[in-house]
């Protein structure tokens, strides 16, 4: 119980009730636990994404390495080496043709096959993934071999050794030439290596291979041989099966290169086939290289001739495709490492319009490049070196993820990637050395993210974002900046859009409708709030795109149009006279959306007009640069600005000075001046677009390509149009409210000393309530340009007044 005096004077006793105590103290416990899950709620979500990113910036490691004895290639290395996705297995095959089948955990050596033993194969050629090979041999004849490894599962029930039978989870043991493993979930795992030989095919080449390459061609196994005679040659063979007899009958086809082995020269060391088979590549120890266009494979011709190592201390010593079969990876003996690609200039002259560009450099250490190891499902590469060194790099970014070394600094001879690329195997002369490899995210840095990158087939380096593909040779694109200024391009175009909208909804609902309406005008458009930005996005990119990209020169018109009608009908509005004006005044809004079909109707007659004008008949090929100038987009771009000015210099210059002429004239003239006077402000903000456009286009300014860029379907201006209904509702709260908070006796004042509503509204109510809902700078130019607004800044007496009443009521 309290006792306290009231605004009379008087005292009395007050006895609060335990339920409204009861009910302001859970409101105060329900009111802090609210607020305080709120801040936790995100501040949990600021750790969760903090969690999510901050291993995209992981470096990569190396762990767990193992060291066996070399049970192959104790002096030349093999020329293939390979390992199975679980790093059991591993095989070689020797330059003699035998296959060796290794135990990876203990070297030992399991199995040797007679593969290709004295068969005497002169040439051979693998895939990216090692799991196809092209061998040529002396006769010309050529033969596929299929390598892999194969997995199946075993039931104890099977004629297992008891050892077998007896596996603890985890361990391995020896089986039939593979490895058998106990899995965690109590499963027999075996692993055995599979190697495959195909029946011969006679190429009639008449002289034994020399070099060979291999890929699968739309019509069949493509191959691409030199021969010790000299000849450059490419061979496709069909073949057809007998659906009846099951007969398989091969075609061979073949054309010859424009290839004349260089006098004084020496052998060819490297050909390589591109994954298309339509570029061969022949390449000698100097690093001089030869690319044929083989588009037309009944005419292949000479593309480029060019110098992969020109420095004339250094040799060419490891060429191979990394996957995709598209970027050549160039090793010298100096260490360096290079990696090059076709990409498509304008001003190629090439056969094929394509020149091969260095687009990457690994850095040499002065130890020779001896082995490149690709990996066959991401764009990390292993480089061994001849002091025993091996590093692995992500080729996009050219960023080093770990570096490894074998003992008494041996040559690296072979340097494989495991199938997942979570290990690392380096083949040296004397040890076989393996590591548990994390390669984390190395797509993932901060110069990839925010500077520009060269990608495969770009012409220059520039900034992309595409996460995912279709197929195992995709170069992930992970730039932000697409993203940030698509963002921010998109953000612009709905506020452009938006903001104007609910600026002036909000002043005509406050100031010119009445309070019945606005109660039911108010809550409709907040309503507008609750529509998903997602389901807005939807229907941008699934209903609306399709309309506008048929119509798009209509659509630009329109922008223009639109306003313009609106203004002209508010200027002849002015035309009627007064009493028509008060008795029409209430069905103003109806008039305002009776302007809107003539403006539509007029951006659909001027659209058609507006690109030939503009654009050359055809807005789409303008803005992909094929036809036109770029004359057409900076009127486009500069129509508003001038616009702007013209509007500002005559309410600036031109309305003071006619107001002090004009002080006796009636109100029919004044809406006749005010007609003209609007008629030729649009003139000349036209002109004006026009004169400046045609001055940036003489300058060799086009937009396009930076401001304006190819049209598509799906573009920033129709998401940036629908999603500016969803800020309008915002927007138009804010203002509405700032408006409302206005004193009402301000605006009687205003309207008591003569100020129409409108008047009263730009120059009482707006910049009164401008603090709400606009910038401090905003606030401070409409006050500025307010007071310019009477001849010699003499306000009139309704404003001096009212203004009065802004000081006295502050």
């Amino acid at each position: 119980m309290t006792h306290s005096k009231s605004f009379t004077g008087r005292s009395r006793q007050r006895k609060t009730r335990r339920s409204v105590r009861f009910a302001d103290v859970a409101a105060r416990w329900i009111i802090a636990c609210g607020g305080i899950g709120t801040i936790v709620a995100v501040l949990t979500v600021c750790v969760f994404l903090v969690a999510v990113v901050l291993p995209l910036f992981l470096s990569a490691s190396v762990s767990d390495r193992l060291d066996v004895p070399a049970s192959v290639a104790a002096t030349a290395p093999p020329i293939r080496f390979g390992v199975d996705e679980y790093q059991l297995l591993g095989t070689a095959i020797a330059a003699d043709g035998t296959l060796d089948i290794i135990r990876l955990d203990t070297g030992k050596l399991i199995e040797k096959r007679d593969f290709l033993k004295d068969q005497g194969f002169t040439a051979a050629a693998f895939t990216v993934d090692g799991e196809t090979a092209a061998f040529g041999f002396a006769d010309g004849t050529v033969r596929i071999a299929r390598l892999g490894f194969a997995t199946t599962f075993l039931d104890d029930a099977d004629d297992l050794p008891a050892s077998a039978r007896q596996l603890k989870p985890g361990a391995i043991a020896e089986y039939k030439g593979g490895i058998i493993l106990r899995t965690a979930d109590r499963q027999l795992r075996a692993q055995r290596a599979v190697a495959e030989l195909e029946a011969p095919i006679n190429l009639d080449l008449g002289s034994p291979i020399r070099l060979i390459d291999y890929v699968q061609h739309s019509d069949g196994p493509m191959y691409c041989v030199l021969t010790e005679d000299g000849k450059l040659r490419l061979e496709i063979v069909s073949q057809r099966e007998n659906m009846l007899s099951g007969e398989v009958t091969s075609t061979v086809r073949h054309t010859d290169l424009p290839y004349v082995p260089p006098t004084g020269k020496g052998d060819p060391r490297f050909l390589l086939l591109s994954g298309q088979g339509d570029n061969v590549y022949l390449a000698w120890e100097d690093g001089q290289i030869l690319r044929y266009d083989a588009r037309d494979f009944e005419n292949p011709k000479l593309a480029e001739d060019l110098d992969l190592v020109p420095e004339s201390d250094r040799t060419l010593t490891v060429l191979r495709f990394m996957i995709g079969r598209n970027t050549l990876v160039a090793g010298d003996s100096a260490g360096r490492v290079r990696a090059f690609f076709r990409m498509k200039p304008d001003s190629a002259e090439t056969t094929d319009g394509a020149l091969l560009v260095a687009a990457h450099e690994l850095p040499g250490f002065g130890s020779a490049v001896t082995s490149i190891g690709p990996s066959n499902r991401s764009r990390m590469v292993g480089i061994g070196y001849a002091d025993g060194v091996a590093r692995v790099y992500y080729l996009t970014n050219t960023r080093l993820l770990v570096e490894t070394r074998l003992h008494e600094m041996q040559r690296a001879q072979s340097v494989v990637l495991a199938p997942k690329d979570n290990g690392i195997y380096v083949l040296g002369q004397k040890e076989l050395a393996r590591w548990r490899f994390d390669a984390a995210y190395p797509e993932a840095t901060f110069a990839s993210l925010f500077l520009p990158v060269w990608y495969e087939g770009y012409v220059a380096p520039g900034y992309s974002w595409q996460s995912s593909s279709g197929s195992d040779d995709f170069e992930p694109k992970l730039s932000l900046v697409p993203l940030v200024f698509g963002t921010l391009k998109a953000t612009f175009y709905s506020m452009l859009f938006g903001a104007p909208l609910a600026l002036l909804a909000a002043v005509y609902t406050s100031e010119f409708l009445s309070p019945g309406t606005r109660a039911k005008v108010k809550p409709a458009i907040e309503m507008m709030a609750s529509l998903p930005s997602v389901v807005l996005g939807f229907l941008a990119g699934i209903v609306i795109a399709p309309l506008i990209e048929n119509i798009v020169p209509e659509v630009v018109a329109c922008l223009f149009t639109l306003p313009f009608a609106l203004l002209l009908g508010a200027h002849l509005w002015q035309l009627l006279p007064q009493e028509w004006n008060l008795l029409l005044a209430r069905y103003r809004l109806v008039f305002i959306a009776m302007a809107l079909p003539p403006g539509i109707w007029l951006g659909a007659v001027v659209g058609p007009w507006l690109e030939r004008l503009l654009f050359a008949g055809d807005f789409h090929a303008w803005s992909d640069g094929q036809v036109g100038i770029g004359t057409g987009g900076w009127v486009l771009l500069l129509l508003p600005l001038s616009a702007i000015a013209t509007a500002w210099l005559t309410t600036q210059w031109l309305g003071p000075l006619l107001r002090q002429f004009g002080s006796v004239w009636s109100r029919t003239r004044w809406a006749v001046l005010d007609l003209f006077k609007f008629s030729a402000a649009c003139a000349i903000a036209v002109g004006l677009a026009f004169a400046a456009a045609a001055l940036l286009n003489a300058l060799g300014w086009d937009p396009r390509g930076s401001l304006v860029g190819t049209y598509i379907q799906r573009n920033a201006l129709i998401v940036g149009f629908v999603m500016g209904f969803a800020v309008i509702p915002l927007i138009y709260t804010i203002a509405d409210d700032a408006l409302s908070t206005v004193p009402e006796h301000l605006r009687s004042a205003s309207l008591g000393a003569g100020a129409t509503h409108w008047q009263t509204a730009v120059r009482i109510i707006i910049p009164t309530a401008m603090s709400g809902f606009a910038p401090e700078s905003i606030h401070r130019f409409l006050s500025f340009t307010s007071k310019r607004r009477s001849p010699r800044n003499v306000q009139p007496c309704w404003q001096a007044t009212v203004t009065h009443g802004i000081h006295t009521s502050h």
